[in-house]
């Protein structure tokens, strides 16, 4: 007999189903680290980091438009469904991915950094991970919807808060064209 993954899928519970996504994640996290050590120990931290900021920026691309055709949209018109592209990525649901929309912004936020955990339990030091953030979110934001915007609230390098890793405000900007 004959059996394809799709049909080890189907006969999953939506609990085992939810936990292999995190696995998923949690492997995706795990095989960036790996390839970002590698590079920075061959390379240096600066070109590491520099080729980082290039690749995150590539996913966050091939991410956006993955997620629209998922969610069969052309663009991402509204704070809610900002908050679902986010809340929907399995390496986000890895770092404590938390979404919230205050107003007329929406707030993305990673409250469980284990690659920054980890690479502290390991003497490394904190990652300053914001320039690749601003790549990835960059890129991302773009291709769901030109008139998104956002900023960086906090990312190490910056000084932040234990419970916050980092933040990012976003929002839709009116009438930019």
């Amino acid at each position: 007999m004959s059996r394809s993954n799709i049909d080890i899928y189907k006969t999953m519970t939506k609990e085992e189903l939810i936990d292999l996504l995190r696995l998923y994640g949690r492997l995706a996290l795990t095989i960036d680290g790996l390839w970002f050590l590698a590079l920075e120990r061959i390379k240096g931290t600066d070109e590491a980091i520099r080729i980082d900021e290039e690749i995150w920026g590539q996913y966050g691309k091939w991410k956006g438009n993955l997620l629209k055709r998922f969610l069969s949209v052309t663009a991402v018109n509204s704070l809610e469904d900002i908050c679902r592209c986010y809340l929907l990525t399995p390496i986000f649901a890895n770092l404590g991915g938390q979404a919230e929309i205050r107003g007329d912004k929406c707030y993305l936020r990673v409250t469980e950094c284990y690659p920054q955990k980890a690479r502290i339990s390991k003497g490394l030091g904190e990652f300053a991970c914001k320039g690749v953030g601003m790549a990835y979110f960059g890129a991302l934001l773009t291709v769901l919807n030109p008139d998104i915007r956002f900023r960086c609230v906090v990312c190490p390098p910056d000084e932040h808060p234990k419970e916050v890793w980092c933040e990012w405000e976003v929002w839709i900007e009116k009438n930019s064209g």
